[in-house]
């Protein structure tokens, strides 16, 4: 038969603890799951079992002496008793029973009355906040984005600003008309009859422009052209009624433009920008 090994002296009551098979351990001491029960605590050993009265059983493994053992209970069942399942908090008199419970007195326990997290009791309240906080959130979501969206929509006074409506009475046959649109200078020419025969005649040509377009792709009516007065090229603007082809002239660089506003000689890269428009009758029109 083998002999007993006597087990190591300790010195602490944190020795005792095992280290492993209690959830709620934490370096060799044990802490209560809930935050509001604030306790550490540390195993119960009361008095001495009494050998000679057999309050230890036959065979059982008991490497400590100090388990309590109640006569009525077999002796396997007060060694259990040792398990990290049954602390009492730090500071209770050596010689206290076995409280019955893991909670200490004088803490009030509500596990009994709370329910189980996933129970089906408990939905209800969870679905009712989780929709109270989406509807919070949608409300912020949209006032934040509604403002976000106003202040990148253009002010009422810009799209005023970018509709002009001119009154082409005034404007003589073969006079060039200069009006301001969107902070640029556009060209309103009544043709004369010479003047749109040369622009038509050089539509044969078009395909080989440097930008080809005939003179009624560019003239919603024959008698008038509109376009923006700034030269293609850099910016400038063209001087009406000059040039090698007597319609536009850039003085900066020498671009020239025909009576349809295209561009037939120097270094702009295209015809002066027609803008959109339409006419609201026989004397008005609209820019815009």
């Amino acid at each position: 038969m083998a002999k007993a090994v006597k087990p190591p002296v300790v010195h602490d009551t944190a020795d005792l603890v095992p280290t492993s098979g209690d959830p709620h351990q934490f370096y060799g001491m044990g802490e209560y799951r809930y935050h509001h029960y604030d306790t550490i605590r540390e195993p119960t050993f009361p008095r001495k079992p009494d050998v000679s009265k057999g309050e230890l059983a036959a065979g059982a493994t008991v490497t400590r002496t100090d388990v309590w053992h109640d006569p009525k209970e077999p002796a396997i069942v007060s060694v259990a008793k040792f398990s990290p399942e049954n602390y009492r908090p730090v500071g209770f008199a050596e010689n206290a029973p076995m409280p019955t419970s893991t909670v200490p007195e004088g803490a009030l326990d509500f596990r009994a009355n709370r329910l189980p997290i996933g129970h089906a009791d408990r939905r209800p309240w969870v679905y009712f906040c989780t929709a109270g906080g989406a509807v919070v959130a949608a409300s912020i979501i949209r006032s934040v984005a509604g403002k976000l969206i106003l202040t990148m929509w253009p002010a009422k006074d810009v799209f005023a600003a970018g509709i002009v409506e001119v009154d082409l009475r005034p404007v003589r046959v073969g006079q060039n008309f200069t009006v301001k649109w969107r902070e640029k200078p556009v060209f309103i020419r009544k043709r004369t009859p010479e003047q749109i025969a040369s622009a038509k005649k050089d539509d044969v040509i078009a395909p080989s422009m440097r930008e080809p377009a005939t003179d009624a792709e560019r003239c919603k009516r024959p008698e008038w052209l509109i376009c923006i007065g700034v030269c293609t090229h850099l910016g400038c603007i063209p001087q009406p009624d000059a040039g090698n082809y007597g319609g536009y002239f850039c003085p900066c660089h020498g671009s020239h433009y025909d009576y349809a506003g295209r561009i037939r000689q120097g270094p702009a890269p295209k015809n002066l920008e027609v803008p959109p428009h339409s006419f609201l009758d026989e004397n008005t029109v609209k820019l815009g």
